[in-house]
């Protein structure tokens, strides 16, 4: 299923003579890291604020939240780093698509430019060419 283009989506580069898929693993894997991390933080911050009502030191809530923290992120680690997975899988497919659609239409509207060149029509024949090759057809 391909998802709808928005500002957070990642941009192909055009520039240069190859199309290159924009999605990197590493750097999906990276994220869910530091999301995993980010919750067993705000864990084991919680944990020591609630547990410092219940013990009589900083010291001994502290060592709670930090177990709570740890915990926290061996449970949750390995759950967003496999969700993470298959979701860079998924958008690395989308991306191979619409960059194999971008190569055959640039492909396309060169084979036209060149047919176009060869007959040396005026400018006119040319647009209308041109708008009859990029537009879809409405049904």
């Amino acid at each position: 299923m391909i998802q709808p283009v928005n500002a957070l989506s990642p941009k192909v580069s055009f520039k240069g003579a190859e199309l290159r898929n924009p999605i990197n693993r590493k750097t999906e894997r990276r994220l869910a890291i530091m999301n995993a991390g980010g919750l067993s933080l705000v864990t084991g911050a919680v944990t020591t604020a609630i547990g410092r009502s219940f013990t009589s030191s900083w010291k001994n809530a502290s060592l709670i939240g930090g177990a709570a923290g740890i915990l926290t992120m061996l449970f949750v680690c390995p759950r967003l780093m496999y969700r993470a997975g298959i979701k860079s899988y998924a958008k690395e497919q989308e991306m191979e698509v619409f960059t194999k659609e971008k190569e055959i239409q640039k492909k396309l509207l060169t084979d036209v430019n060149e047919a176009i060149d060869e007959h040396h029509p005026d400018l006119r024949d040319r647009i209308e060419n041109y708008t009859k090759t990029v537009t879809p057809k409405e049904n």
